[in-house]
């Protein structure tokens, strides 16, 4: 009986013992899964940090870099951890990051858009996922938008619009032939060269051609050597972005017409700014890049933690000319 009654003892002294130390036990996270937007921003404040996942379209385009830049500012400053994501100027690619990131359990998407189209299935299965989708530099197509939580970017064909009107201030009132080098392929180009000759109908300036270019110097050398050679007359080139602009100026100067050629051209970028001042290039129309990734960005964290944000957001675009520069200065490359 005095075996039995010290072996009692033991036990109950035993379960005293777990009592006691359970207090100090790690709380499990599973306790946490379903909750609201509020007790997540406390969720991650104490325990992890938000995660954002960001898709580019190239990071080997200066546009894209600038982009880039801003969005890792924006992390250091707002605090969430970015996940970048170059999808190589590849639509399907791009699609199957999107996807990619839901596995990687991200809080949040930024999406700098190829195809407005192809994208459209993989914003869905992030929204199903309830991950917040926040697009820039081009809205997605009509039927992706409701799983789209903001966009925010500028309009390309008001730019296109812009960019002409500079075009007429360079030409002044006898205007003339004018051509266009344009950028990759797709809907952001497409829409500015539309704005363009939307701008310049019932003027004296006459569009001959329009060739594309992957954002590149030397192939915009190439094609401005090719119009200088059909086009001797010409008056005028609208180059979609300034990082192209050093090739038509080389090319120019080649063929000793670059007081002849007005050159106009887009971003507002640090070289094009240079460019205005040294005389190369009239003007720019100013894309924002910065600010549409650090705005973006700042949505999606509102987003996440059940704040208000805008459905919509375009930026500031404005005509950058010598006469500007004084109280202009640019961050984009």
């Amino acid at each position: 009986m005095k075996k039995i009654g010290f072996v009692c003892m033991m036990f109950v002294m035993i379960l005293g013992i777990v009592g006691c130390s359970q207090p100090n036990q790690p709380v499990s996270n599973e306790s946490n899964q379903n909750t609201s937007s509020d007790s997540k921003e406390v969720t991650k404040a104490g325990s992890g940090t938000i995660k954002i996942g960001a898709l580019w379209p190239s990071a080997a385009i200066p546009p894209v870099q600038s982009k880039m830049q801003a969005a890792e500012e924006a992390a250091k400053e707002l605090g969430f951890e970015l996940v970048n994501m170059d999808a190589q100027f590849d639509a399907y690619t791009q699609s199957q990051q999107a996807k990619n990131l839901i596995a990687q359990k991200v809080d949040g998407v930024l999406v700098d858009l190829i195809d407005p189209q192809a994208i459209v299935p993989a914003l869905k299965e992030l929204h199903d996922a309830g991950i917040p989708v926040v697009v820039t530099t081009l809205p997605v197509a009509p039927e992706g938008q409701e799983y789209v939580t903001s966009f925010i970017g500028g309009d390309n064909f008001s730019a296109g619009k812009l960019s002409a009107q500079l075009m007429q201030e360079a030409l002044g009132q006898n205007g003339g032939d004018v051509v266009i080098i344009e950028g990759a392929p797709g809907i952001l180009t497409q829409k500015r060269t539309e704005g363009f000759k939307e701008a310049i109908q019932g003027t004296t300036i006459n569009l001959l051609e329009a060739q594309s270019s992957p954002w590149d110097r030397q192939k915009a050398l190439d094609i401005m050597q090719n119009y200088l050679t059909k086009y001797p007359d010409l008056k005028g080139v609208f180059v979609q972005h300034d990082s192209m602009v050093p090739g038509v100026v080389q090319a120019l100067k080649q063929a000793n017409k670059l007081e002849q050629v007005k050159i106009i051209g887009f971003g507002a970028t640090i070289d094009g700014v240079e460019m205005i001042k040294d005389g190369s290039m009239f003007g720019s129309v100013q894309e924002d890049l910065w600010w549409q990734s650090q705005e973006g960005a700042r949505v999606i964290v509102d987003a996440i933690n059940g704040k208000e944000f805008p459905k919509e957001k375009l930026g500031e675009q404005k005509m950058i000319t010598a006469d500007q520069l004084e109280n202009y200065t640019s961050k984009n490359y």
